[in-house]
């Protein structure tokens, strides 16, 4: 009996849909059975298994096949054709010869067996799969540049649909006339998916507390599970489709309304939130790590005696008031003063409430006070004014790099004259001179360059005021009947710290001047005094 194993392989899910494997093992057994003693001991079947992408060393079945040769468990490797043992062109020859070399004899259907008798043999093994591997890589350029070409057109081409949305035939046929798929929103996930951005952008939450939040309300998952993790929250956040664009890759498609879900201003802020809050960018990030902490300042809160950061803790005494309820506050605690007294002059603790009200005070006067302002006319005048003072700095700027050209000029001219023996100066000297010459040089023109660019980029930064504007006024309009956390929010934009001294001597520095929007006058000037 001449013992033989059979290999199918198929490198995608549709693949075997269609029934691919059923066919090769088909043909391999019906050529098995013409062969005289021949008998299929064995049969080894890959599923969505690329045979370009995957080593050998990383496919079970090859392995094992391999064992079994040197443990001369059989003696013919039969598959369909050639090219299901693998495509990679630097290994899958070697694999054939490697069994070869071991006594088994391996066999395709469709092409025969594969010998190695002459170096004709090993030459013709290797541009087998050469071609094979070749043939793999043009086929994968055409299945990704029509892929990218339907996601352009606007369509669905398949895969994990996205949370917020459906999977359904809308009447698009393909090229065999059968339907396909299209995505439309689903209602009640895609009210799920908005309140999500608006948790993270009006309340500071990152993605462990938005899963959790899913995972309390029972919301299921695309998969089915009731199980969210950070990182699937993580990567749902930010997906172009969100605001009507389908995406492969760095290849999107045109914005169709009729699949947005939330507006650019929350998709776009709600990536800036979640990036910020990265390990890596925790230091230079205004946004609090917690918005559930129960201070309405954590965060930026600090001792005006030593500095330090403080905390939100709760107070309670014995003493019972109306309807026998225990007396309790919050406040906000100096780390350094409590740990080490001798090290801070200042008080232990300062009531939550009383501090809070002062920093709500001077928010809730900067917001009535953008409100008063005109938005458009003023806004154009303090860019007006901006451009005036960059284009006199731009002017200044090539003045300086002009002066520094023509120092450096000179001292190139003197050192020809110091080796010609035409100038009295030393050479040395010229030398010394020379590197920071050029260095002013350097720093001028890389000012110089700046500045133009600044003033090219006005068109950008008029933009982006336009959309901080925007903002200001969106928490004006909100901050009063917004929840706690959504407030911390506001205030961790509106304010870069507030520092509480003896006596509640109570500083607070806003992170945005008034004249950054506006023309000066008398009312953005008082703006500015509040901070």
């Amino acid at each position: 009996m001449t013992r033989v194993y059979t290999l199918y392989r198929v490198s995608s899910a549709g693949q075997v849909d269609h029934d691919d494997i059923p066919m090769q093992r088909i043909a391999c057994q019906e050529y098995a059975q013409t062969q005289p003693d021949w008998e299929i001991i064995k049969e080894f079947y890959e599923k969505g298994v690329s045979g370009y992408k995957i080593s050998a060393d990383d496919r079970d079945a090859i392995i094992q096949i391999k064992n079994d040769a040197a443990a001369r468990k059989f003696d013919i490797l039969l598959v369909f054709m050639f090219d299901r043992l693998g495509r990679k062109d630097n290994e899958t020859p070697f694999v054939v010869k490697y069994l070869s070399s071991q006594g088994i004899r391996v066999i395709s259907v469709k092409e025969g067996e594969q010998r190695f008798e002459t170096p004709v043999d090993d030459l013709l093994n290797y541009i087998r799969f050469w071609q094979a591997s070749g043939e793999s890589a043009k086929t994968s350029m055409r299945v990704r540049t029509r892929q990218q070409q339907i996601t352009l057109e606007g369509h669905y081409r398949g895969g994990l649909v996205p949370f917020g949305y459906d999977a359904v035939e809308l009447g698009r046929v393909n090229k065999k006339n059968k339907p396909v798929k299209d995505l439309r929103i689903n209602p009640e996930e895609a009210a799920i998916k908005v309140k999500i951005y608006h948790m993270i952008v009006d309340e500071g939450y990152g993605t462990h507390r938005i899963a959790n939040w899913l995972n309390d309300h029972g919301i299921k998952t695309k998969r089915g599970t009731t199980l969210w993790r950070d990182t699937a929250v993580r990567a749902m956040i930010g997906n172009p489709i969100d605001r009507g664009q389908l995406h492969m890759g760095d290849t999107l498609s045109e914005p169709i309304e009729a699949l947005r879900i939330i507006d650019d201003q929350y998709f776009y802020k709600a990536i800036e939130l979640i990036h910020s809050r990265s390990n890596d960018k925790r230091d230079e990030s205004n946004v609090p790590l917690r918005t559930d902490a129960g201070g309405l300042l954590t965060g930026f809160i600090y001792c005006a005696s030593c500095g330090q950061r403080m905390c939100i803790n709760h107070c309670r005494n014995g003493k019972r008031g109306p309807e026998n309820r225990v007396y309790q506050w919050d406040v906000y605690r100096c780390y350094r003063k409590l740990n080490s007294r001798n090290t801070c002059n200042g008080q232990s603790t300062y009531r939550a409430d009383r501090v809070e009200e002062a920093v709500v005070g001077v928010v809730r006067e900067f917001f009535s006070r953008v409100k008063r302002l005109p938005e458009g006319k003023q806004l154009q005048a303090a860019m007006k004014r901006e451009r005036t003072a960059q284009q006199k700095a731009l002017r200044d700027a090539q003045a300086a790099v002009e002066k520094a050209a023509k120092a450096v000029t000179a001292l190139e001219e003197e050192a020809v004259k110091a080796l010609t023996g035409e100038s009295k100066l030393d050479l040395g000297i010229v030398n010394q001179l020379m590197p920071r010459k050029k260095a002013d040089l350097e720093a001028a023109t890389r000012e110089y360059d700046r500045l133009r660019e600044l003033i090219e980029n006005e068109a950008q930064r008029l933009q982006e005021k336009q959309e901080k504007l925007q903002e200001l006024h969106h928490w004006a309009d909100i901050f009063d009947n917004a929840t706690r956390q959504a407030q911390h929010m506001i205030i961790a934009g509106l304010v870069e710290r507030v520092d509480v001294g003896n006596g509640y001597d109570i500083q607070v520095k806003l992170r945005i001047s008034a004249t950054q929007f506006f023309e000066p006058d008398k009312e953005t000037e008082t703006m500015d005094k509040v901070s």
